[in-house]
């Protein structure tokens, strides 16, 4: 029921909006038809209600409006960046992709841009190609830690752990206390077989405050990794019931007894993404 409100709602926002422009089902209007001040008004308003309308939760209503954005500003990039997060969201990274790869061959330097592309390029199983839009998103934002933690997921992904871990520590520069680029560095280490040490920075993440539960749990799969059952148990009560805690300690010894290129492509199943 919900969800019907807020989808006519959205939907009654948007005929308002399209009265004022000859109705979004006819052409768009030339510059000549409506002064420029108007049509940036309009697209601005547009753009507002669909950032409403997309964290309300009514995506594919989200959509339209940025596709209408669009239509009035095609040299715009805020209306296809917004666009290609909603169809991200939507779970359509082609879609996705393709809006993003619109705004970067307009733009190189837009670092939301080339930030959204390599997500979408990483949930299509592209991990290279992401890489190189990642590095694009540090050059544009350089003091943005969530281009290195892409860059660092898509490089683990590529069995490149070293080059990975360089990220994270960069990205760590720019944000010194970014608790997953921590957790990304520790999980890199337990790719590269480098146990003790991810140990111990699991344990600094495990220690602050603000670590999640699932951030405590890799300081767990790491003692389970490491040959330390008593520890990894220790360390899963503190959020799982008994039940849980053997079954996990259970999966532990089968990740332990796996080949290292089975026992990585299964821990990169559980790696966070950026």
């Amino acid at each position: 029921m919900i969800q019907r409100i807020r989808r006519s709602s959205a939907i009654a926002l948007l005929a308002l909006l399209c009265a004022g422009v000859a109705g979004c089902a006819g052409t768009v209007p030339t510059d000549k038809e409506m002064a420029e001040d108007d049509r940036q008004s309009q697209i601005a308003q547009i753009l507002r209600v669909a950032e409403t309308t997309r964290r309300g939760g009514d995506l594919e209503s989200a959509a339209g409006l940025y596709r209408r954005a669009h239509q009035l500003a095609p040299e715009q990039a805020a209306p296809l960046v917004g666009l290609g997060e909603t169809q991200h969201a939507l779970g359509s990274y082609a879609e996705a992709a393709q809006a993003f790869a619109t705004v970067v061959t307009l733009d190189p330097r837009n670092g939301d841009a080339s930030y959204g592309y390599g997500k979408a390029l990483m949930a299509m199983g592209r991990p290279a190609d992401a890489a190189q839009q990642f590095r694009a998103a540090i050059a544009a934002q350089p003091k943005n830690p969530r281009g290195f933690s892409g860059l660092g997921v898509a490089l683990d992904r590529i069995g490149e752990h070293a080059a990975a871990q360089q990220a994270y520590v960069d990205g760590l520069e720019a944000a010194p206390d970014h608790l997953g680029l921590k957790n990304n560095l520790a999980f890199s280490l337990l790719l590269a077989g480098e146990f003790d040490e991810a140990i111990q920075r699991f344990e600094d993440i495990a220690r602050s405050p603000q670590a999640t539960a699932r951030q405590r749990q890799n300081l767990a799969l790491a003692y389970g990794l490491a040959g330390r059952p008593s520890n990894a148990a220790a360390v899963a009560r503190r959020d799982l019931g008994e039940a849980d805690v053997a079954n996990n300690l259970a999966a532990f010894e089968r990740l332990r007894g796996l080949p290292g290129a089975e026992r990585n492509a299964a821990l990169l199943r559980m790696l966070d993404g950026s």
